[in-house]
């Protein structure tokens, strides 16, 4: 049986996980945030003080990745590091490390891998454009960049409270830029995806909006 892959891409804070994780649980389908992949990386960069300048080292971290999916549990090289996918250090760099072309072309074949024989539903910033661009419902979220800053303002100040959201708001503007202007696999919307403004919808209602066009 052919397998399904449901691509979800878009800007940072734009709802990507929160919707792809429940749209995935609805459909009885396999989740991954791409995003999380380089992240599992990054990890292995750090313990081993490796520098992002040393590009051999760090592709061949990302050649060696042995990434599974267990009960919403990630897994790189046989340990769960899902607690540690979001620790600073890994955010400082992972931004840099996933534009290395390289890299991308080595975590490609782990994407591959890990939805072979799994129906799956994928996040991230370049799955409907380039990792599979066949794929039969492809969607693109976005929201006012305002609100977006808002929603990740609201998840940093639970971890800092000294955060400011102009702080936020001025890094999510740069990072925007960043993807959408990078060499390798820019951030873009997908041919053929549906663009879903979810600024005033929830995460419910993103995936209704979603599953009316999955089931037409």
């Amino acid at each position: 049986m052919e397998t399904d892959v449901i691509t979800i891409d878009g800007p940072t804070s734009s709802g990507k996980n929160s919707v792809g994780l429940l749209l995935s649980q609805k459909l009885r389908f396999q989740f991954i945030d791409s995003g999380s992949i380089y992240r599992a990386g990054c990890i292995f960069l750090l313990r081993n003080n490796i520098s992002p300048d040393s590009l051999q080292k760090v592709v061949d971290v990302y050649k060696n990745l042995d990434i599974k999916i267990r009960d919403q549990k990630f897994f790189a090289n046989g340990e769960d590091v899902t607690d540690n996918l979001h620790d600073p250090d890994v955010t400082k760099i992972v931004s840099a490390i996933s534009a290395i072309r390289q890299v991308r072309e080595a975590v490609k074949i782990i994407q591959y891998k890990i939805t072979e024989g799994k129906n799956t539903v994928m996040t991230g910033r370049d799955i409907g454009s380039e990792i599979f661009p066949k794929a039969v419902h492809k969607f693109y979220l976005t929201a006012d960049i305002k609100i977006r800053a808002q929603r990740r303002f609201e998840q940093l100040v639970k971890k800092d409270p000294t955060i400011k959201y102009e702080t936020v708001l001025k890094d999510m503007q740069e990072r925007d830029k960043k993807d959408t202007d990078r060499e390798v696999s820019p951030l873009r919307i997908p041919e053929g995806a549906i663009i879903i403004d979810n600024s005033n919808l929830d995460i419910e209602q993103t995936v209704e909006e979603m599953s009316k066009h999955i089931n037409a």
